[in-house]
């Protein structure tokens, strides 16, 4: 999987933008926390013994007969984390079209971060590692590894994961403050949505949400009188019977359950956006058109 010499035109003319400021751990485009020689003025402080006479405010000093120094924000890179939903409702090969989209959800916003020297973090809910990159050769290292997870999901399909264990995991192993943007479905209980949010929100980052509903989810097929109908998450089936009214009351449930997500989501600070899959445009467009629309990348 690749993105398309059209995808990389658009996101080539987009740049990551942080809300805050954060420490980074080398030169980059960001305004960081740190005080330095960067390009933009932060304080005045008086001059001390050691200090860079080339900081000296000489026309202060003309006007106060003091020596004071320029303080400037230092520009730095920031710690970008994406996080995939793995459980089976995303990941099952019957739903491929939503694992594809939050990998190209995933590689989209990886280029971007890592034409800005950012350093990038991707972890799947329910792997076995995080991997780090930066540099921009490192865009290819991602197209493998997102290749490799999607082998080891279809061998393990049906695998149930425990996801506010993973969530709980993962932010425990998050060295740094910085971006964290996580790609799921949502289509789990609200308290745990709540619950992996939180720990989150603990480890000082800032938060940005991508709901993934495929074709099936906004429009189920209608399946006439009684069907049997399987959970993606836990393998059980229950035989339903699936009329209008049914579908009626399912779209009604969806879009309470979708704007409770979206409630609880910004409770925590983040921002949140639905990537909806049309069969009238690829995969790609969508995620590509889904990541212009975050807010974060101008």
């Amino acid at each position: 999987m690749i993105l398309s010499a059209d995808s990389l035109r658009i996101l080539s003319a987009l740049s990551l933008r942080t809300k805050r400021s954060f420490y980074g751990t080398r030169h980059g485009s960001h305004r960081s926390l740190r005080r330095g020689h960067g390009m933009e003025f932060a304080e005045y402080r008086t001059y001390e013994v050691g200090d860079n006479p080339r900081a000296i405010d000489w026309n202060l000093y003309g006007r106060s007969d003091k020596l004071y120094s320029k303080r400037f924000l230092e520009e730095e890179n920031v710690a970008v984390y994406i996080i995939i939903d793995g459980s089976r409702s995303i990941t099952h090969p019957a739903l491929r079209e939503k694992w594809d989209c939050a990998r190209y959800l995933a590689l989209a916003t990886s280029y971007i971060a890592l034409a800005s020297h950012d350093m990038v973090t991707i972890s799947i809910l329910g792997g076995a590692t995080s991997c780090k990159y930066s540099g921009g050769r490192s865009y290819g290292h991602i197209q493998d590894f997102l290749h490799t997870e999607t082998q080891r999901l279809d061998r393990n399909s049906n695998e149930v994961i425990d996801l506010k264990r993973e969530a709980q995991l993962l932010a425990s192993r998050l060295a740094f403050p910085g971006i964290c943007i996580f790609i799921s479905d949502f289509l789990y209980p609200h308290d745990l949505v709540y619950e992996m949010f939180s720990h989150l929100r603990a480890r000082n980052l800032e938060l940005h949400a991508v709901q993934v509903l495929g074709k099936d989810d906004v429009s189920p097929v209608y399946g006439g009188d009684s069907a049997l109908y399987v959970d993606s998450e836990t393998g059980e089936g229950r035989e339903l019977d699936v009329g209008p009214r049914a579908l009626e009351q399912y779209n009604e449930l969806l879009q309470a359950h979708n704007e409770s997500i979206r409630l609880i989501i910004g409770g925590q600070g983040a921002s949140f956006v639905q990537v909806a899959l049309d069969p009238t445009r690829s995969v790609e467009v969508s995620a590509v058109t889904a990541v212009t629309s975050m807010g974060i990348f101008v």
